[in-house]
């Protein structure tokens, strides 16, 4: 009785594990697919860097007493830097979303501390 239950359950492994692995290795693609952006992803990048573009112009321009100015300037350029990491979040992909979002967030931290210089 024991070795029929033996000889059952090595041939009930014989025929599960070869086909199981076959399934697995047939499923698996050699090369997986390349990464799609969302549609108008090229777009949303172009349009975050030019508003990044131009509040940077106009941080620029600004009078260096006019600490008013200075500070409202610098908090709408935080909110402008924070939705272009989102967008290079959603729209970049491989080491090159890595790098972005590394500089990105030193530059967010690096303006949001100067927020807390200048606008109290």
């Amino acid at each position: 009785m024991l070795r029929r239950f033996i000889l059952a359950a090595v041939a009930f492994i014989g025929l599960i594990v070869p086909g199981s692995l076959a399934l697995a290795f047939l499923s698996a693609s050699a090369t997986p697919a390349p990464v799609q952006n969302p549609p108008g992803c090229e777009r949303a990048v172009q349009d975050a860097d030019a508003s990044v573009a131009a509040l940077q112009a106009r941080l620029h321009k600004v009078a260096a007493g006019d600490s008013t100015q200075m500070c409202q300037l610098t908090r709408l350029y935080f909110l402008e830097m924070v939705k272009a990491r989102a967008v290079t979040a959603l729209c970049r992909h491989g080491s090159e979303r890595a790098r972005l979002l590394g500089n990105f967030d030193a530059d967010v931290d690096t303006i949001n501390n100067s927020i807390a210089k200048l606008c109290r």
